[in-house]
């Protein structure tokens, strides 16, 4: 029986001899992947591993490790990236929707040239030209933070002590190139709502902005929502690049453990690991809140 897609689940049975050889290909390069890793590990042990995400000190106490401090930098860099990177881009987006000519170059270069530089180069940038126009700024931060009673809770939420200057440039960096993605996301789903429902708005007495919140923006959330949650997942990805300016995240602990203890494999499958854990949550969330709101009537 051919499998027509879309209308049944996929089955050995309703494979072609091309799939089924392909799949048993998939398999066997899965079985030598495994193969040359066990291999490699024949001092594998699962409680050094352990040990790298919670540890024990001498009074019985459990204490993150290495690794899970790496993935609560990793959440603190990525939380306020995104916040960045959503605020830029749904104001650039919403500005420079149904926009023609001279009005829309603002958004149009910002978009182009953040697009179309690689993030590695603009954290670079940042942290080595923009960070020192600020270099002042952060350290009388950083100063008054140490005579504060809330400075715990800073450090603990925000960045670490001595971090600042690092924790900034990555911010802006990825923040405002991630928002250059999402302003086109949102661009492209303001500028798919047909014009007649605009029309339909002044009609009724609605006023430009009361169209933009009852009419446009629902919209545009339910056809944009899935796109924005991949672009949040690599946001989350992407931070791995704070690591070379030695932002302490995931990626820079595994590169510390990897010199100190020589335990390669072990550890960046361990990392990769706990990025999917960290991405995999999100698009569960994402994917629990477009089934929530996929089909609400409109307001």
């Amino acid at each position: 029986m051919a499998y027509i897609l879309g209308t049944q689940k996929r089955s050995w049975r309703t494979m072609n001899s091309a799939d089924k050889f392909f799949l048993l290909l998939i398999g066997a390069g899965a079985f030598w992947v495994f193969f040359m890793l066990g291999a490699s590990m024949q001092d594998f042990s699962i409680q050094h591993l352990c040990g790298y995400l919670v540890r024990f000190d001498e009074t019985g106490n459990w204490q993150a490790g290495t690794l899970l401090q790496g993935v609560f930098m990793t959440l603190r860099v990525s939380f306020w990236c995104l916040v960045l990177a959503f605020a830029s881009g749904f104001f650039v987006g919403i500005v420079s929707a149904h926009k023609r000519g001279l009005t829309s170059l603002p958004g149009r270069l910002y978009v182009l040239v953040l697009r179309n530089m690689p993030p590695l180069i603009l954290l670079f940038l940042v942290f080595f030209f923009a960070s020192s126009l600020l270099t002042d700024m952060l350290m009388n931060i950083e100063y008054s933070l140490a005579k504060s009673s809330w400075k715990a809770w800073f450090y603990f939420f925000i960045v670490p002590e001595g971090q600042l200057d690092r924790m900034a440039a990555c911010v802006l960096t990825l923040g405002l190139y991630e928002g250059a993605y999402i302003a086109e996301i949102v661009r492209a789903g303001i500028e798919s709502v047909p014009y007649e429902q605009w029309e339909a708005g002044r009609a009724g007495g609605l006023t430009t902005w009361q169209i933009r919140r009852y009419i446009v923006i629902p919209q545009t959330l339910r056809q944009s929502l899935a796109p924005l949650a991949g672009q949040s997942i690599s946001i989350i990805k992407d931070s791995a690049i704070a690591s070379v300016i030695s932002l302490q995240e995931l990626t820079f602990q595994s590169m510390e453990l990897m010199n100190v203890t020589g335990r390669t494999v072990e550890l960046w499958i361990l990392t990769a690991l706990l990025y999917y854990c960290l991405c995999l949550t999100l698009e569960k969330i994402s994917q629990k809140w477009e089934r929530s709101i996929q089909w609400k009537p409109l307001h």
